[in-house]
């Protein structure tokens, strides 16, 4: 990868620099300050792959970079990592709200830089898979009249709305808190009604459109600075709850479809968009996969939720199905999972040992 690397302090960047391009063969540009990393982008014939940011640097910090960076249309999606010494969870909140992909703390480890630029690597080709499928698509719309549909399950990124991210980014911001042991908040999901229905019927403009309005209702109505969401895919929004609320998901969801009705936010036959709330869950935990587990089962309750009575009764016909099997593979299944959760202790153990 093209890497462009900004911190104040030259003796970091020399160690950036030596480390990357011996291990991972990157090409790491280096700059002092905002001011010198806003010039080399302009000037640059290639754009970067991906940009690693100090916060903390005189006249123009980190967060601030990060912001305007992320305003330049070829940087809307480029992986930005913050690597920093600040660890207080108000700055990695503004980071991520303002655009941040991921977020490490000095002192770093360089082996799990390196893990951190391997996904930020895949970020980067998913997200050159997907321009260049865009662009054929869209040369078969000219030639054909017809409109390409985005995949139902597709986590789209949303731009252009304060604390709405990127999954990935997401997930990020949950992991960062949790290695700093300042995750308290909890997760619920919020799913547009009928949105299979929706997909089918709306253009790709149209579907894009409603999602980006439902999805300001939604931020506006959590309001705090560090509760973000994210869009998951399938009509599904992910949220934070930093204070962890009292509210009652069915409270929750009177008021949200409330917002939605006052803003109007209707699909193409003006029928008015109405959604469900799933049950909070905590994302506390002693092993930091434990709020990724909280994610899915937030998502798994509202899917619930929001099933059409149809397939309402074909679960429920494969829920007595499932009932019906051995006590021993009942056993070998409960095996499995706790299986699965020595090893992920396991590795816990070995990255913080």
């Amino acid at each position: 990868m093209r890497i462009l690397a900004v911190d104040d302090e030259p003796s970091i960047l020399e160690l950036l620099k030596a480390y990357l391009e011996a291990a991972n063969s990157d090409e790491v540009v280096t700059a002092l300050s905002g001011a010198d990393a806003l010039a080399i982008i302009d000037q640059a014939d290639v754009d970067f792959d991906c940009l690693l940011l100090d916060i903390q640097m005189p006249q123009m910090n980190g967060v601030t970079l990060c912001e305007m960076v992320r305003a330049l249309p070829d940087y809307a999606h480029v992986p930005i990592i913050m690597l920093t010494a600040m660890s207080q969870k108000t700055y990695v909140d503004k980071a991520f709200s303002v655009g941040a992909t991921d977020y490490i703390t000095k002192p770093f480890d360089l082996m799990e830089l390196r893990g951190r630029l391997n996904a930020a690597s895949k970020i980067m080709y998913e997200h050159h898979r997907a321009s260049d499928n865009a662009e054929t698509a869209q040369r078969w719309v000219l030639d054909r009249g017809s409109d390409i549909k985005t995949a139902l399950e597709e986590p789209l990124t949303i731009d252009g709305i304060e604390r709405v991210v990127g999954y990935s980014a997401f997930e990020n911001y949950l992991m960062t808190l949790s290695r700093t042991k300042l995750l308290f908040a909890s997760a619920f999901a919020v799913k547009i009604l009928d949105f299979k229905a929706l997909h089918a019927n709306l253009s790709t403009r149209e579907l894009r459109g409603m999602l980006k309005s439902t999805a300001r209702v939604i931020a506006e109505y959590q309001g705090e600075a560090g509760n973000l969401m994210s869009y998951r895919g399938n009509g599904i929004f992910l949220c934070i709850d930093q204070k962890r609320s009292s509210l009652s998901p069915r409270v929750r969801e009177t008021q949200i479809n409330r917002s939605l009705t006052v803003n109007r936010v209707t699909a193409q036959s003006k029928t008015e968009i109405q959604v469900v709330v799933g049950q909070e869950y905590s994302l506390v935990s002693v092993l930091r996969s434990g709020a990724l587990i909280a994610l899915r089962r937030a998502v798994e309750s509202v899917e619930d939720l929001g099933m059409p009575m149809e397939e309402v009764a074909t679960l429920s016909k494969r829920i007595l199905r499932s009932q019906s099997k051995s006590r021993e593979q009942t056993m070998l299944d409960r095996r499995a999972y706790e299986v699965l959760l020595q090893d992920i202790a396991r590795d816990e153990s070995r990255q913080t040992g």
